[in-house]
């Protein structure tokens, strides 16, 4: 049976002896769901007590405060099981060896394992539905991260309103704009023959023809969900979440008509999404009564929030350099007196893995051909290599976007009395290295599907083999955090991209000359690197990318050594395994 973890916090007034539960914004989401769907018998739900921090929703089903307060994991026993140590709740375990973390994940999860055809198409078309990770995708993140720290706000009272807030602005936006399916034109004819006919049969030849070249803005259809005309998990999440928070701005909701028709969709569609709410929480659309002034509403782009990331999808928009902004940047960087070069005599690719030893499965679950399979080997060989010589026995090592485990299944194999843990966000990959990892009857090895933000737990070593662009910064601040040794070999430098947690330039001294802009220059710079004496080669261009990503890592060591880290910056060998062959080593 799988296991659901949600956290609670159990609160005891002295005076009268009340006792109120509370649950964090996304924990409640995942009872939110459970609760939806019936409360599924194959999968347990663990109430973990916890001091909750961010914003709290007080749980006032009577039923449900009686199954709290008579059987729940303490904070004591939670401290015993890993995966709620590592994770942030809520938590899905999956199959006892697998755990998902992060909102929309999870309960993307408990839907895909429900028996139920019916339910499981709120997955939507090939059960794509907020699939994406939010650092991807501006509609996961809308979903995941902005509603969800909005209520988190609002529940904490840390957001007086004096306007409406922009996430109800941006779903009004959102609804006003084009649906985007993946059969929009054949719904579009389908609805323009029923209209035309009544709702009769069309004969073949008098059908009304819509071509794929028509401007979607033309096809007359409406969103009626928020993803289209289907109600799915999208729906599911931000109905709880919105009316949540119209409970502080319920004056404003007449003018917001797409959001409000949106919500009267949902309750006229499936009752039960206001029911549940109702039972778990207060009586839905109550205003107190001193807030009756009208707020003001924020400008806000009219534009689709169901889209990827435009900085990350969308080439006409990253940034593109000219040479004279790339040697304007370099030329800033000459006062800091530093020498740019990864051409350290530390190497870590002796060849010392019997690849024999885990064939045939690391050929087949490669699917590479044969010169591609051996550059990965050399890589991997790198990669393991210094790993082993950070390690020491006992140590908990973390493979960061691990994929489908080539990385993490080596370091466990060479380092059985190590615990390695397999971090992916993907949910097709971590299985694939779960079923390669049961192949090798590896028992070291604990599985992770989340972001890397979602991991908040100890570790003593963090590893990333070409983790794209600012994940590669992610893990290191992850390192960081708990002073853990690392191995970073950086990719996709084009892609850095600034969040809020990640700010560049990373270290203080290129602070001092470079701002953003400067910076992302060169990092744009830096995917120029090509192997040289390939026919794609250009010497000048690729002797840049070459200086820029050292410039790059350079800032990425000097952050780490400034922390405190003893960093060594180092190429793969042989270089020619990949062109990203930088490697990053630091330990404390």
């Amino acid at each position: 049976m799988d296991q659901l973890y949600v956290e609670i916090e159990i609160s005891t007034q002295n005076a009268k002896s009340e006792t109120t539960i509370y649950t964090s914004v996304p924990s409640f989401l995942a009872l939110y769901t459970y609760r939806y769907l019936k409360e599924p018998p194959n999968v347990k739900i663990n109430f973990v007590a916890t001091k909750i921090t961010t914003g709290k929703i007080a749980l006032r089903s009577s039923q449900l405060r009686r199954e709290l307060t008579e059987e729940h994991i303490t904070c004591r026993e939670a401290a015993t099981l890993p995966a709620l140590k590592d994770l942030r709740l809520p938590i899905y375990e999956k199959n006892g060896n697998i755990f998902i973390a992060g909102t929309c994940a999870v309960c993307r999860e408990l839907i895909a394992r429900q028996p139920s055809v019916q339910l499981r198409q709120l997955l939507g078309f090939k059960g794509s539905c907020l699939l994406a990770p939010a650092e991807a995708s501006i509609w996961t993140r809308y979903c995941e991260v902005d509603v969800v720290n909005l209520v988190s706000q609002l529940q904490r009272g840390e957001l007086p309103l004096r306007e409406v807030p922009l996430e109800v602005v941006r779903f009004e936006q959102h609804m006003n704009q084009p649906v985007r399916m993946h059969n929009i034109y054949k719904l579009a004819r389908e609805q323009a023959n029923q209209s035309a006919n009544n709702g009769l049969p069309v004969k073949r030849k008098e059908r009304i023809q819509i071509e794929c070249t028509t401007p979607k803005e033309q096809l007359l259809i409406e969103h009626r969900f928020a993803e289209g005309i289907s109600f799915t998990i999208a729906d599911l999440i931000l109905y709880p979440l919105l009316r949540l928070v119209f409970q502080h701005c319920a004056q404003m909701l007449p003018h917001f008509p797409l959001t409000s028709t949106w919500f009267s969709e949902i309750d006229a569609f499936d009752r039960n999404c206001a029911r549940i709410l109702h039972e778990l929480y207060v009586p839905i659309l109550v205003a107190p009564a001193e807030n009756t002034q009208l707020l003001s509403i924020p400008d806000c782009e009219e534009a689709s929030l169901y889209k990827a990331d435009p900085k990350r999808y969308r080439p006409r928009n990253r940034i593109y350099t000219s040479q004279a902004e790339v040697e304007a940047a370099l030329d800033k960087l000459q006062q800091l007196e530093l020498q740019f070069s990864a051409d350290c005599e530390q190497s870590y690719g002796e060849q010392t893995i019997d690849w024999r030893s885990i064939e045939p499965t690391h050929a087949k679950s490669s699917a590479l051909p044969e010169e591609r399979l051996e550059r990965k080997r050399q890589q991997l060989e790198n990669m393991a290599n210094a790993v082993v010589s950070l390690a020491q026995p006992g140590d908990r090592i973390v493979d960061f976007c691990s994929g489908t485990g080539h990385l993490a299944i080596l370091l466990a194999l060479k380092l059985p009395k190590c615990l390695v843990i397999v971090l992916e966000n993907k949910a097709f990959s971590l299985a694939h290295a779960q079923k390669r990892a049961a192949e090798l009857q590896l028992s070291n090895c604990v599985f992770y599907q989340c972001n890397i933000d979602y991991f908040m737990g100890s570790f003593d070593i963090g590893a990333s083999l070409h983790a794209c662009g600012t994940a590669t910064d992610i893990v290191l601040q992850q390192c960081r955090r708990v002073n853990a040794r690392f191995v970073c070999c950086p990719c996709c430098y084009g892609s850095l991209q600034p969040m809020p947690h990640i700010s560049y330039p990373l270290s203080e001294r290129f602070r001092k000359v470079l701002d953003t802009k400067d910076y992302l220059y060169i990092a744009h710079t830096a995917d120029q690197a090509h192997e040289l004496g390939t026919t794609n080669c250009k010497p000048e261009t690729t002797l840049q990318g070459l200086h820029c990503m050292c410039v790059v890592d350079t800032d990425r060591k000097l952050q780490a050594e400034e922390a405190g880290y003893k960093v060594i910056l180092t190429r793969l060998k042989p270089e020619q395994c990949t062109p990203k062959n930088h490697l990053l080593v630091g330990r404390i």
